[in-house]
């Protein structure tokens, strides 16, 4: 029985072409090797695949994933982001490409800001002006993964770069936010690992590292069950940020101090940080950075018995999210709307939000303990 015919994916062949050259094998390698496990795929298939002009089909990927070693999930993940995005643009100009991506990723412009850094990983450089461009692209990559849940995808783009090696100028951002990724991914003594060779890697005379390395240091100790010192560890990074008059990374910084206020218990206090951190982003009109700000504040509400207050900034919150294409967002939002119905008694409500909770959590690659415990509720469980 033959397979329906799939729109062919760009990531997907780029990242296909990038791991054969990265093994140092020719398409004919490929396809003599192919061949002699009875697995042949002519060369010129193999172009079309990588140049993004044909679908592959489930076994001749599979076929290529085994031969590259590449996780299947991987895939999964790239096609998921391509979704997201919007028709690359059309100027060649990588410099402008990155620039741009990064305005519309902080403007909440999803689409267009996966769709200029897609752009960015497919431009082949020919001088190392633009290797370095491509590498802090692949970096923010990675770093766009992640706060959508990407968590492997986003893994994979940081063990990559760090193979290449990276560029000494952001050597320590990618082992700064390889740390924050193996946190997501569950494995503190890997984040702490991490955490400590970006200190080491840090330059000493730069107090915008410094400020960066003790702001992740306080998400791992909140992470780690360790909320008095987070508290402390965020208020050095928030004061030094303001000292540098970086009014992105404050705000972000008091996001993470709410949550190691929430982690010890303390939920007024988190609530009101998370509002002056709302306050910011929307000055800043940083869309992503409000929403998590919106969910942080519908769940101190909820924590303080302000159900009703808590469940309609939770659902401004679910709507924002929807708006944004923000699945981990949205997974969120379904997830505290769910323990909130339950925590109240409205069976129906909470049954229609653990569905969707169900839904987009297969979007989160995320080890978190909302995650977890959608995961672990059975087919016909509430």
């Amino acid at each position: 029985m033959g397979h329906a015919a799939q729109q062919p994916s760009q990531a997907v062949g780029r990242l296909l072409r990038r791991r054969r050259k990265e093994l140092q094998l020719t398409l004919q390698d490929v396809s003599r090797t192919l061949g002699a496990k009875g697995q042949l795929i002519p060369i010129s298939t193999l172009a079309r695949i990588e140049r993004g002009e044909l679908d592959p089909g489930v076994p001749r990927l599979h076929q290529l994933l085994r031969l590259y070693g590449i996780r299947p999930h991987l895939v999964t993940d790239l096609m998921d982001m391509e979704a997201l995005a919007v028709e690359p643009p059309a100027t060649k100009d990588i410099k402008t490409l990155f620039n741009d991506g990064l305005k519309y990723w902080e403007q909440g412009n999803t689409a267009q800001g996966l769709a200029h850094l897609f752009a960015v990983r497919e431009y082949v450089p020919d001088d190392e002006a633009s290797r370095v461009i491509r590498q802090k692209a692949t970096f923010v990559f990675a770093g766009f993964a992640r706060t959508l849940g990407k968590f492997e995808l986003a893994h994979q783009l940081l063990d990559d770069l760090l193979r290449e090696p990276p560029d000494s100028t952001i050597l320590f951002n990618v082992l700064l936010l390889s740390a924050d990724v193996w946190r997501g991914l569950g494995s503190l003594p890997a984040a702490f690992a991490f955490q400590h060779q970006a200190e080491v890697a840090a330059d000493p005379a730069s107090s915008r590292q410094r400020s960066w390395a003790t702001h992740q240091k306080g998400r791992l100790l909140t992470a780690a069950k360790r909320p008095d010192e987070a508290e402390s560890a965020l208020h050095l990074a928030i004061s030094a940020y303001r000292e540098l008059g970086d009014s992105s990374g404050e705000t972000k910084a008091m996001l993470a101090l709410s949550e190691a206020l929430t982690a010890a218990e303390r939920h007024t206090e988190a609530r009101e940080t998370a509002t002056r951190a709302l306050e910011r982003s929307e000055a800043m009109g940083h869309a992503l950075l409000a929403l998590s700000a919106r969910t942080k504040i519908g769940l101190g509400l909820v924590a303080s018995g302000e159900f009703e207050n808590g469940v309609a900034t939770l659902t401004d919150a679910l709507s924002r999210a929807m708006l944004l294409k923000d699945h981990h967002g949205q997974f969120l939002a379904h997830y505290h709307l769910w323990k909130v119905f339950k925590a109240t008694g409205e069976v129906e409500r909470a049954n229609l939000a653990l569905e969707s909770a169900r839904y987009f959590v297969r979007f989160v690659d995320e080890a978190s303990s909302e995650a977890d415990e959608i995961r672990s509720i059975p087919d016909n469980g509430g």
